[in-house]
């Protein structure tokens, strides 16, 4: 289990787990928290945007194998989520706690706003309603959240970048 993608998949597995044992119980106003795209979100905050892109991309098709939804769409909201995560922590000069927290906001909303949209381009015109706005802070709140222990668990499947990366929090 030494290799890095021998550990995320057991970091996404786990994560899928999670999410529709225990996470799917919590909501707030219908919405629970997204574990999956946190996992994404902090593997491109601890690794950068391509592997968040990689790693985004199997936890979304982790997540269309377990709803309802079109096939693909999670691939392309992890991919995108990931993306942005690992450019935002690129692009940022210091590390801040607080700053963790609004790229994983930012991140999760672009992975959100990504699923709703292509979703309504697929005909599920369903998915561009108001409650998108609710999605959007509920996931953003939690991945915030969330993304603290995410990172360091990602640290642990992906050790060779804390070497490369001395800007990872």
């Amino acid at each position: 289990m030494d290799h890095p993608a021998v550990r995320y998949l057991f970091v996404i597995g786990t994560a899928a787990f999670l999410q529709y044992t225990l996470f799917t119980q919590f909501r707030i106003a219908g919405v629970s928290a997204d574990l999956l795209l946190v996992v994404a979100i902090g593997a491109g905050i601890v690794a950068g945007a391509e592997r968040g892109a990689i790693v985004g991309f199997a936890c979304g098709l982790c997540l269309d194998l377990l709803v309802t939804t079109p096939f693909g769409l999670g691939a392309i909201s992890g991919l995108v989520a990931g993306v942005v995560a690992g450019l935002l922590e690129g692009a940022t000069v210091h590390s801040a706690r607080w700053l963790t927290s609004v790229i994983a906001f930012l991140s999760s909303a672009a992975g959100v706003l990504t699923f709703a949209i292509a979703g309504s381009l697929l005909g599920r015109s369903d998915m561009l309603s108001l409650h998108v706005f609710t999605i959007l802070a509920v996931v953003g709140a939690s991945s915030a959240l969330l993304v603290f222990p995410v990172v360091r668990v990602c640290r642990w499947a992906d050790p060779e970048d804390l070497l490369l990366r001395a800007a990872v929090r």
